[in-house]
C-alpha cells in the first residue's frame, strides 16, 4: 500500500493506521496530516501495530518476516493534544521513519511496546512536550 501526496485532516482517530501489515512494503510519503485524534488523544496522525505474524510471498522464499515499511517526507502535526505524531505501537516492526517534519504532541514519535527494528532517522521534531520516546 502506498499513501502519497495527500492532505488529511479533521478525523476522530489516526489519519493513517497500518495494522498487522501483511508482509510490509507499505509507504506513507509526502502527506500533510493534521487535526487528527480529535476524540481520544490516544496516538496522532500515524498509528501502527503488529500483533500477529503472517506468511507472505512478497519475498522468495515466502516468509513471516515482513518487508520494511517507510514513513518519509511527511508534515505531521500532532495537535489536539495527541500523544505522538508517529506512533509505532504494540509490536510494530520493520519501519523506516525518516525525513519527516513532526510538530506538537506530547512526544514527537513513539517507538516502544514490544516492537523491533524501528529506525527513526533525520526527522525534525518541534514543539513537543517531552521530545521522542
Amino acid at each position: 500500500v502506498t499513501v502519497k501526496g495527500n492532505i488529511m485532516f479533521n478525523g476522530p482517530r489516526a489519519g493513517v493506521n497500518f495494522n498487522d501489515h501483511f508482509g510490509g512494503s507499505n509507504v506513507l510519503s509526502r502527506n500533510l496530516i493534521f487535526n487528527t485524534c480529535r476524540e481520544s488523544g490516544d496516538h496522532g496522525p500515524f498509528n501502527s501495530w503488529d500483533r500477529l505474524p503472517f506468511l507472505h510471498d512478497l519475498s522468495d522464499p515466502p516468509s513471516t518476516t515482513p518487508l520494511r515499511n517507510a514513513i518519509e517526507g511527511n508534515f505531521l502535526l500532532a495537535n489536539y493534544y495527541a500523544l505522538a505524531a508517529v506512533d509505532t505501537d504494540d509490536g510494530s516492526q520493520y519501519y523506516d521513519v525518516q525525513g519527516n517534519l513532526v510538530v506538537y504532541g506530547v512526544t514527537g514519535q513513539k517507538a516502544f511496546f514490544n516492537g523491533q527494528d524501528l529506525r527513526h532517522t533525520g526527522n525534525l521534531i518541534a514543539y513537543t512536550l517531552y521530545g521522542s520516546s
